[in-house]
């Protein structure tokens, strides 16, 4: 087993858990901070030999409620399916019920503009520390989620045997469901992405085909949560988004525009949209097209948003 990263008395069972969820080849960078974060709160409520009780997990529960309904989502999601394995080795140990879980709606994805873009890379280029790599490295990896719609953990997880310049093209090796696919790239986004392994190159990080592309400062893979850390500062730092606890652009919002992007572009085409759907689903890296229609949901909502605003312009001209 790998260094155990957990401090607690259930220290073991922690790294135990994280170590079999990494052994599915599954992205395990959130689930390690979620199970962080449980160690750190159970370090002042558990004594060696005790386990997770109804009331441990109420209080750990409770002290999530200035968090979002997503974020107290997952979290709940980790606890309960440790607390799952957890009982297999002490039956005392509490279930989690699904009612406890907070009620989650589907947020409205906002959809970036290149001007907004822009500025995101922009001011992803002016972070600190001055001399470093990570500049480049997030304003690189933004660029590249806007302009292939692949998911976060996909981008992380590139090492350099993955990157083909010459053909404009990346391949994502295992994706989500174990699904593996060639991405091509555009002139634009091969040519930022040329740029930044120069950089990464004189910065001195390993070089062999299974380096990772964007490396932590140690020169392992970049941690999720950090670089959501570094988004969240820099969209509100923009004005795109409210202080804390305020809904807003995400992430995750720039696999949403690459999405409607496309399907926008189809339906100005007059294209088929059950012929071309199940394209995208396969460039996507979903199972099946049922991922995708969720897109095709938010395409059509956006044509009638701007549809409402045109008529509501035309009406004041015409007052």
């Amino acid at each position: 087993m790998a260094t155990c990263h957990f401090r607690g008395p259930l220290a073991f069972r922690l790294q135990h858990f994280l170590d079999t969820r990494r052994a599915t080849g599954r992205d395990t960078s959130s689930i390690e901070w979620i199970l962080r974060d449980l160690d750190g709160f159970l370090m002042g409520e558990l004594m060696p030999g005790q386990t997770i009780t109804p009331e441990i997990a109420g209080r750990w529960i409770a002290s999530m409620g200035h968090l979002s309904p997503g974020t107290r989502c997952n979290k709940i999601s980790i606890l309960r399916q440790f607390c799952f394995y957890l009982s297999h080795f002490d039956p005392r140990t509490c279930l989690i019920r699904r009612t406890q879980f907070p009620r989650r709606t589907r947020p409205i994805p906002h959809i970036y503009t290149r001007a907004e873009v822009r500025r995101i890379m922009a001011a992803a280029g002016r972070i600190g520390p001055a001399g470093s790599l990570r500049p480049a490295l997030v304003s690189t990896l933004f660029g590249l989620l806007y302009a292939t719609g692949i998911r976060i953990g996909e981008a992380l997880n590139l090492v350099l045997g993955d990157i083909d310049l010459r053909r404009r093209a990346i391949e994502i090796r295992e994706g989500k469901f174990k699904k593996s696919r060639l991405v091509p790239l555009s002139p634009s986004a091969a040519r930022h992405l040329a740029v930044y392994l120069r950089q990464r190159r004189r910065a001195g990080f390993p070089n062999s085909s299974s380096s990772f592309v964007f490396v932590a400062a140690r020169g392992g893979r970049f941690w999720q949560p950090t670089l959501a850390t570094i988004f969240l500062d820099i969209v509100r730092g923009l004005g795109l988004r409210g202080p804390r606890g305020e809904p807003g652009p995400r992430i995750h919002d720039f696999r949403h525009s690459f999405a409607v992007n496309r399907l926008l572009a189809w339906y100005r085409q007059g294209a088929n949209m059950g012929a071309k759907l199940p394209l995208l689903s396969t460039y996507l890296g979903h199972t099946t097209v049922l991922g995708t229609e969720i897109y095709l949901h938010a395409t059509a909502e956006l044509l009638e948003s701007a549809g409402r605003l045109f008529d509501n312009y035309r009406a004041r001209k015409a007052a």
